[in-house]
């Protein structure tokens, strides 16, 4: 028992060192694919007449970290705000002889470019308009795309709480049962095709890698860390890259100059469960899932931390072979595969008393006893954002995800006896973005 206890050990410290280390070795492509984790504030200022005004002060600021941007517009009255994080905005233009224009609730998502036409009124004293920010057309947008942002997925009723689920909502989107689990499909092609992005590092093996015995973890991103996703249906440029099919592009929340927090706990009992497919109660059953988040400033305006925890403990006792199969008994108790041929072809509840004999005659495992089945997931993140300058911000996460089912192998076999080995990988990525 100490021996297979250190070799599992051993097993997780491998796994966990094989991918921090092939973290490090490409955390310097994230670099690169960063404009996909961040959006674009544009505009043209005009006068009441029509006209450019030039070198008018513009300054975005995110209204939770205040973060701000300052520019000046050009000899058209254009200015570009780049690779801004997403979130909730004021833009502000002042120039002297004019009246200073607040723009308020620029809500920024992943991808946009967002333009706004911004007139100002001719004042020759101190004054202040203020409006609110109201969607437009993307004009810039070439892809077919959708974003589900923070409401959406903080809102929408998902059974498990799996994240992929909420995929759904966007049109030519549905999850299919592969071969080894659920799959993404968009317009009915594969979904090894497809290419998923968290926080612009690749998450394909969240999505996609197993753990041995087939079976894919229950979760794999805290769902509670999900701020906004964008999903390309066709048409994705080029810096999302390595996809025949479509693009999951994950962005997670981040610290404010606010300490926020949340908890949740969700139960499902065995007296409260119905019956499963073949009317048969579920025995001893009990899924619980709980986590929570936290997120605030280290230093205000400055520097935020973030951290989420998600996590299920399920048991559930299955018959397996020791229940008896089919309306008639075996009329003998001990039927011999050889010898009694032609009863066991005839008879379900004699094919199952010859597994049991055969396997504790031949094997030596006992497969006679109901089994216990338990699932044992975790999934968390943790993510640090320091605002160097203004054209400069350091990003760092790491996303851990361990994943242990025992027992959970296709239904009514032997081997479902057997202990299924556990999946646990680390993640992290740095981005400086500029």
């Amino acid at each position: 028992m100490p021996n297979s206890l250190l070799r599992s050990f051993a097993v997780r410290v491998k796994g966990s060192s094989i991918c921090l280390l092939v973290t490090l070795v490409f955390a310097t492509a994230v670099v690169a694919q960063t404009q996909i984790t961040s959006g674009t504030i544009q505009g043209t200022v005009l006068d009441a007449n029509g006209a450019a005004v030039p070198s008018a002060s513009v300054e975005v600021k995110n209204v939770e970290t205040n973060f701000s941007r300052n520019l000046t517009t050009d000899e058209d009255g254009r200015f570009v705000a780049l690779s801004l994080p997403p979130g909730r905005y004021t833009v502000t233009v002042s120039k002297q002889g004019f009246a200073t224009l607040v723009v308020e609730n620029a809500n920024l998502t992943v991808g946009q470019a967002m333009s706004l036409p911004l007139s100002m009124k001719v004042s020759g004293v101190e004054e202040r308009v203020t409006i609110t920010a109201t969607p437009t057309i993307d004009t810039v947008k070439t892809e077919s795309s959708t974003t589900l942002g923070e409401s959406t997925v903080g809102n929408t009723p998902i059974l498990g709480r799996k994240f992929e689920d909420l995929l759904t909502l966007t049109p030519g989107v549905s999850i299919v049962q592969g071969p080894d689990g659920d799959e993404i499909t968009f317009a009915g092609q594969r979904g090894v095709f497809n290419n998923v992005s968290l926080d612009g590092g690749d998450y394909n093996n969240g999505f996609f890698g197993e753990q041995a015995g087939g079976q894919r973890a229950a979760i794999d991103i805290p769902l509670d860390a999900v701020r906004e996703f964008q999903v390309v249906a066709t048409g994705a440029n080029a810096e999302f890259g390595r996809t025949a099919g479509g693009v999951i592009n994950v962005i997670t929340k981040s610290g404010t100059n606010a300490v926020h927090g949340s908890l949740f706990h969700f139960q499902r009992l065995e007296a409260l469960t119905a019956n499963d497919s073949d009317g048969k109660p579920l025995t001893d059953f009990r899924r619980e899932q709980f986590g929570g988040t936290i997120g605030g400033p280290i230093r205000r305006d400055k520097a935020f931390f973030f951290f989420s925890s998600e996590n299920i403990n399920e048991r559930l006792t299955r018959a397996n072979l020791s229940e008896q199969i089919g309306t008639t008994p075996c009329p003998i108790s001990a039927p011999v595969i050889t010898a009694n041929e032609v009863l066991i072809n005839g008879n379900p509840d004699c094919e199952r008393q010859a597994l049991i004999a055969f396997f504790r005659a031949n094997r030596s495992q006992e497969e006679g006893r109901p089994i216990n089945r338990k699932v044992r997931n975790n999934a968390l993140l943790g993510k640090i954002d320091v605002d160097i300058t203004q054209n400069n911000r350091l990003t760092l996460s790491h996303n851990f995800d361990y994943s242990r089912n025992t027992n959970q192998l296709h239904e009514r076999f032997p081997n479902e006896g057997q202990r299924v080995p556990f999946h646990v990988c680390a993640r992290g990525t740095a981005a400086l973005r500029s």
